[in-house]
């Protein structure tokens, strides 16, 4: 079993984020943007080779995302409803045949082939801020899942810088956090 980090701070400052594994050696180097038609996520290696390339083709409530490898279409990722509508979606990543469930209360999303659980990623609160645990048995779906554990949490419910904030005030070692984030919410309330 194999696990890798990515620390989402790095998402907010530079439009990057760094992967690394459990002992902290940085693996993969994750740049780029999404959101917006035509946006990009690229992963690479530390030594600068590209490996996987997410493109943003579908702008829209359930979104799509064309995967490259080596150039080279590998499948698109794209955003479903549930079974309720709306309220609990899921994802396919064709030509790859993977369904990815969510419990989006616990932040953990699960992807499966052919009904085989093969990926967990959960996202998880430390000292240090928000990140992505990823648990996998093949490392060489390594690359692909770091590009897609982004994607699967840009459009969830709980993505609000303050809502952040709130979540985060009981990690925090300092008596005034609470006194800081009161005030933003009585600034952005007006």
């Amino acid at each position: 079993m194999t696990r890798l980090f990515i620390h989402k701070e790095y998402k907010s400052l530079q439009d990057r984020m760094i992967v690394k594994n459990e002992s902290g050696q940085e693996v993969y180097l994750i740049v780029g943007k999404w959101g917006r038609l035509g946006d990009k996520l690229s992963i690479y290696t530390i030594d600068g080779r590209r490996l996987v390339e997410a493109k943003q083709v579908i702008l829209s409530f359930f979104p799509k995302f064309r995967l490259y490898q080596d150039g080279k279409k590998i499948g698109s990722l794209k955003k479903r409803p549930g079974l309720s509508g709306v309220k609990k979606p899921f994802f396919t990543v064709t030509r790859l045949n993977w369904i990815i469930s969510a419990d989006y209360d616990k932040q953990i999303f699960t992807v499966r082939r052919f009904g085989r659980k093969i990926v967990t990623i959960q996202k998880t609160m430390s000292y240090s801020g928000e990140q992505y645990m990823l648990t996998f048995q093949n490392e060489r779906l390594a690359p692909i899942a770091c590009v897609v554990a982004p994607l699967l949490d840009h459009y969830d419910k709980n993505s609000d810088p303050l809502l952040k904030e709130i979540r985060e005030q009981r990690y925090s070692l300092s008596f005034m956090r609470p006194v800081f984030i009161k005030l933003k919410k009585i600034i952005f309330s007006r």
